[in-house]
């Protein structure tokens, strides 16, 4: 047994102390201290020494006999635990040992050393010590960016470890989380992905889940997915272990500092820039208050808030931040080192934000020489200087020139990033462009279709795992190219075919493609009878619903910031849920329909057009900077006939239209205007006259809108002979064109047709009030409004007709189950299994006012039900949209919303409306018809009830709705679009066949 010594004063006045044999020495090791001792050994001698960190991490050092660093041991990062170290003489001599804490440690500690046992050294010993050796050398190698080099002493080092100490071993793992960021840096994403997963893999077999060496090498993880551009899974992996690295290290310490910024870097790539420098600032403070200003990280904090300054366009701030990281980075390492010229490069990109092209290419000349010189002529990190050169060169005019560097950074990206990375996609984008400048059309759309190809697989990566918001997060940052491909054909190539095919397929593959996603992941796990997935369902339903209970409770003043982090909490939580559930459902996926072109025609029948329509920013490849290339928004709108070339017409600015679509709609609101046709004649010369070319006169038109157009009835527009468009075409509603081959997957509906309707919404107390925010409304009405005001003014009238309304559904549809009364409630309705036809007639609401309720746009749309005036902490008389897109409508082949305002909601350009509308798409429904503006009650009732009728007599799900519609139009009384336009039909239009059996899938 050791004899511990606590250090007398004479140790403490020693420069170096020698170790005894079984005597263990306690010391008491400061921030900036460090600690020697010496080991005499014979040749061929191995010391064990153990070095017990007792409320200190420290880094141990062991110098050879001529003075030289051996090794460099820091295994254990906690405060509490053990380093080992074996010294292996190959002289007889003096070798020394030196103890000194961790960069960064806030707070002195102990520690005990103790020289265990001296002995002749084995085969083992003098391995372990070379693939040290090796390890160390490597590390050095890679700070001054010499990755390849380091990547060989590296493979060696695990060579001999794993031959040594078993492929299971800690040590292996090791050597595979540091082998892991080198080929990151080299990079060889690859092997990275593959060491990571190894080291991992012997961790979690290894160690504790919360232990800090597994949550550390899960955040470098996190960091290889985040450079690859797969978010979803960089932070999947880097909120536990940025949770780990918090309970076992705390916040004070260059581990969590390190996976702050990897989270600062998916927020960024994101473009959620005041979240990212909020973490960086976070960060910043920690690493001053631990007295690591002088260390490369604080100099690349600094660096990265300045590229949040030129992102925002404040080239000043930016400039400063890029200065003092400049100035941090050479006082740390030199003006030559590695690090310097990434800082080099960010001053050069403003000097070209600024257009002072002289300044910028003397910085990237500068970044250019320092790389090539020590990582070669044919890595990433030159190839994108040279990319940064050639943009400099483009905006100067010379097209030649910039044409030539960014063909040879594109070689350099294609070998060493794959054809699929960022780096990848930024160069083949560039190119198109600069082709595009130069009016080489042919090599502008080969270019483009080759970046829009990449960005496909990207998108594919992305979206298989993730919750909504990282899937959004991806798809916003990636628009401006969906906008470049528009220009491309409607600017720069208006007679191209290849332009044209170009453009409509990449506009069939992204719009709607998040509610496509989460749409897929639900019904995957709808599909499988895996007890984990249930149980992850049920989980996400539960949290839907506290937070469908805390959004519609009436606030508490004093209590708003409590109720706010609590709705942040359970948000967490459910994109927790959501991408396990993604990662769960993946294998469904892999059987998904690759969507062309050629598929989507053949999907639309003889005597129908589809109209795509997209709002995009005009993108000019002349303009020197990107801050004025892209014009303010335009409509475009594509026509796509079956046996035709699709044709594209850039409709005009936004701005204009969506003027119109105000004024349109306001008239359509109000029976008593008189200036409707007036309105819907301004509307349709602005959006169908133009492309009324390309399909004439077919009977049947697909509208795909985008942007306000999604809030228009399009039927009520008027053409230039003064009829509705109603009268000339039958119209069904898609979310993209791609929907269309998502209509050939045979849904089996589980139940018969549930209807909704009468419910008893019960009279609130005298003191009381309702608790959902609407206004008080009249019996005649099913009537919501979109502002929220006060609670005591709420309350949800009885709606008589809707009773009526469900006793002639039953008596056209026998074996429906009627839901009324106070049957009508929300348990219930939670509780159908896909029925053949699930109609609700209620009160709707949605409400604009994301600041009196939440924000998301899910939790202000919903349905009164029975109950929904009575004051309860449940809230189970209101469905929110959040809670019925858990709804399981797989297989139902009818929803309809028999109510006020149920198609409306939080437009998003490109994925649709956010409100009841995709919330039942999400639920699984094929068809769904809802309501722009409060109708009566009345109304409604006549409306559904000859729907229905056309239902029974076998018309299709849309051109029944158009029937009753024509037939409400030809009585005077109801002519005006107020009436008979409200209810739109979107989805499957054809009608209501019995069930086939369901497409199998894995």
């Amino acid at each position: 047994m050791a004899v511990l010594v606590s250090t007398p004063p004479a140790f403490a006045q020693q420069s170096t102390i020698a170790l005894e044999q079984d005597t263990a020495i306690e010391r008491r090791l400061d921030r900036g201290e460090e600690h020697r001792y010496s080991v005499t050994l014979n040749a061929g001698d191995c010391a064990h020494v153990r070095v017990e960190q007792r409320g200190i991490a420290v880094v141990v050092r062991v110098y050879g006999g001529d003075g030289r660093l051996v090794a460099d041991i820091q295994d254990d990062i906690r405060p509490i635990g053990v380093e080992d170290v074996e010294i292996v003489a190959d002289a007889a001599g003096s070798y020394d040992i030196a103890i000194k804490p961790v960069s960064g440690v806030a707070a002195p500690g102990a520690y005990a050393v103790h020289l265990a046992a001296i002995g002749p050294a084995d085969e083992s010993d003098r391995a372990m010590r070379d693939a040290r050796r090796l390890r160390t050398r490597a590390t050095r190698l890679e700070e001054d960016g010499l990755f390849d080099a380091a990547r060989t002493l590296l493979e060696q080092a695990l060579a001999i470890t794993e031959s040594t100490r078993g492929p299971a071993d800690l040590q292996t793992a090791s050597v595979l989380a540091e082998l892991g960021t080198v080929y990151q840096s080299l990079p060889d994403d690859p092997k990275s992905e593959a060491a990571f997963h190894q080291a991992v893999a012997i961790m979690d077999s290894s160690l504790t889940p919360d232990h800090p060496m597994a949550a550390w090498v899960r955040a470098r993880f996190a960091l290889l997915y985040e450079k690859m551009g797969q978010r979803a899974k960089a932070e999947t992996l880097l909120r536990p272990a940025l949770d780990a690295l918090e309970q076992s290290l705390g916040t004070d310490n260059q581990w969590y500092v390190s996976a702050l910024m990897t989270q600062a870097a998916i927020r960024h790539d994101g473009g959620e820039f005041a979240a990212e420098e909020t973490i960086l600032r976070r960060a910043m403070a920690i690493l001053e208050a631990i007295g690591e200003s002088d260390s490369r990280n604080y100099a690349t904090l600094l660096n990265n808030l300045g590229e949040i300054g030129r992102q925002r366009g404040d080239f000043g701030a930016a400039e400063q931040w890029f200065l003092r990281s400049l100035d941090a980075g050479t006082k740390a390492f030199g003006s030559d080192n590695y690090f310097i010229g990434v800082v080099l490069q960010s001053l050069g990109m403003v000097a070209r934000e600024r257009k002072d092209y002289a300044t910028a290419d003397a910085y990237y000349a500068r970044v250019l020489s320092l790389r090539e010189r020590v990582v070669g002529p044919n890595h990433p990190d030159v190839a994108q200087v040279l990319n940064n050169m050639a943009t400099v060169a483009r905006a100067r005019g010379d097209l030649a020139r910039s044409l030539e560097l960014h063909l040879r950074a594109l070689t350099i990206w294609e070998h060493a990033a794959g054809p699929f990375q960022d780096a990848t996609l930024v160069s083949v984008g560039n190119i198109a462009r600069t082709y595009a400048a130069a009016g080489d059309v042919s090599n502008a759309i080969a270019y483009q279709r080759r970046a829009d190809a990449i960005l496909e697989k990207q998108l594919a990566l992305n979206l298989a795992i993730g919750s909504e918001r990282q899937k959004l997060l991806f798809v916003n940052a990636m628009r401006e190219r969906t906008d470049r491909t528009i220009s491309l054909h409607l600017r720069e190539a208006p007679d191209s075919a290849d332009a044209a095919t170009l453009a409509v397929l990449v506009l069939l593959q992204r719009k709607g493609r998040v509610q496509d996603a989460m749409s897929d992941t639900l019904a995957a796990v709808r599909r499988t009878s895996d007890p984990h997935n249930l149980e992850l369902v049920e989980q996400l339903k539960t949290t839907t619903a506290e937070l469908a209970r805390l959004a519609l409770n009436v606030p508490n003043p004093t209590l708003a910031d409590q109720r706010r982090l609590a709705i942040q909490s359970l948000e967490i939580r459910k994109e927790k849920f959501e991408a396990e559930l993604a990662e769960h459902s993946a294998e469904f996926r892999a059987d998904s329909r690759a969507v062309t072109l050629d598929a989507v025609q053949a999907a639309i029948p003889d005597g129908a057009a589809l109209v795509e329509l997209a709002v995009f920013r005009p993108f000019d490849p002349r303009a020197e900077r990107n801050a004025e290339a892209y014009g303010p928004p335009h409509y475009a709108a594509y026509v796509i006939r079956n046996q035709l070339a699709p044709r594209g017409f850039d409709l005009g600015p936004a701005a204009a239209i969506d003027e119109a679509v105000d004024a349109l709609r306001a008239a359509l609101r109000d029976p008593r205007r008189g200036d409707v046709k007036a309105r819907a004649r301004t509307l349709d010369s602005l959006v169908m006259a133009p492309v009324r070319p390309a399909f004439g006169g077919l009977a049947r038109l697909l509208i795909s809108p985008d942007g306000a157009l999604n809030l228009v009835p399009f039927e009520a527009l008027v053409d230039e002979q003064d009829r509705y468009l109603i009268e000339r075409h039958a119209i069904s509603y898609l979310t993209s064109g791609r929907d269309l081959l998502r209509m050939q997957v045979a849904r089996a509906s589980r139940s018969s047709a549930a209807v909704f309707a009468d419910p008893v919404f019960g009279e609130p107390a005298p003191s009381g009030a309702a608790s959902a925010v609407l206004v008080r409304t009249t019996p005649a009405a099913r009537r919501s409004v979109t502002t929220g005001p006060e609670r005591s003014s709420v309350y949800f009238a009885p709606l008589a007709a809707t009773a009526e309304e469900a006793l002639a559904i039953k008596g056209l549809f026998p074996d429906a189950t009627l839901f009324t009364g106070e049957r009508a409630q929300k348990a219930f309705l939670q509780r159908v299994q896909a029925p053949r036809i699930l109609h609700i007639a209620s009160h709707g609401f949605f409400l604009q006012d994301g600041g009196a309720t939440a924000e998301n746009p899910l939790l202000r749309s919903g349905l009164a039900l029975a109950g929904a005036n009575l004051k309860r902490d449940t809230e189970d008389g209101i469905l929110t949209a959040l809670e019925a897109s858990a709804l399981d409508l797989w297989g139902t082949h009818l929803v309809t919303l028999s109510a006020c305002d149920t198609g409306i909601g939080e437009v998003r350009n490109g994925e649709g409306v956010y409100g009841l509308r995709r919330a039942f798409v999400l639920a699984g429904t094929e068809t769904l018809v809802m309501s722009l503006w409060p109708v009566s009650d009345a109304i409604a009732r006549e409306t559904m009830v000859a729907y229905y009728t056309g239902l029974r007599a076998g018309l299709g799900r849309g051109d029944a709705l158009r029937q009753s519609k024509i037939a409400m139009l030809k009585r005077p009384a109801r002519q005006h679009p107020f009436y008979w336009a409200s209810f739109i039909q979107s989805g499957e239009w054809t009608p209501l066949e019995e069930d086939r059996p369901a497409t199998p899938t894995r």
